[in-house]
């Protein structure tokens, strides 16, 4: 039945079918990001289908349903790539990358090729400038990507960056992360006294900062 259907009173289906969900369920919509998606993305309202997507991609990753959460980053990510290059669809997409990112090395491991892609193109997103938080978790990121993958050259000027940045910001959280990061990768790397140093101050921060938040 649904085949028999020509394709322009398909896409109107789905859009009014889509504006019915909102309407009806105003108060609980996040229980319906997941249909949401589905309609918006087959009536061809491209801008709130990639909304509803990064929203039942996050809502999925929330829930450790993280396969789920990556086919609809992935497909967010299809959509934006349909629309004029401009600056808001590189705000749009820096968080989607970053969430997909975060989703593939559940999956598939922090190392797996395509987690590095995921990183790499979210930090060419942020070089134009932006926040500097986001930055930081790009980079903390790609660290990661490297360190496991054993690449600890690229790893330890990766880690150098974020204690700079760290440094930079005078951010109690972010120093703590970038100096364990760069002293991980340190002690990898036979620098076992520069290691030490970096890791005896991260163990200080963290004993000066518990009971405050550490989240970056």
């Amino acid at each position: 039945a649904y085949t028999s259907v020509l394709q322009e009173r398909r896409k109107e289906l789905h859009e009014r079918t889509a504006q019915a969900i909102e309407s009806l369920y105003a108060d609980n919509r996040e229980d319906h990001y997941a249909d949401l998606a589905h309609h918006y993305s087959r009536s061809g309202n491209t801008e709130k289908a990639i909304v509803y997507l990064q929203k039942a991609g996050q809502q999925a990753a929330q829930n450790s349903a993280h396969a789920e959460a990556i086919r609809h980053f992935s497909t967010g990510l299809e959509l934006l790539m349909t629309l004029p290059d401009t600056p808001e669809r590189v705000r749009q997409e820096l968080p989607v990358q970053l969430s997909l990112a975060a989703s593939l090395q559940v999956t598939k491991g922090p190392s797996a090729p395509e987690v590095g892609t995921a990183y790499t193109r979210a930090y060419d997103l942020c070089l134009p400038g932006g926040n500097t938080r986001q930055l930081f978790s790009v980079l903390h990121g790609l660290w990661l990507f490297h360190h496991v993958q054993a690449d600890l050259t690229a790893a330890r000027d990766t880690g150098e960056r974020l204690l700079a940045m760290a440094e930079g910001l005078r951010d109690s959280a972010l120093l703590l992360e970038a100096r364990r990061t760069l002293g991980s990768t340190l002690l990898w790397q036979g620098e076992f006294s520069l290691a030490r140093i970096h890791l005896e101050q991260a163990v200080t921060l963290y004993e000066q900062e518990q009971g405050s938040s550490l989240k970056y």
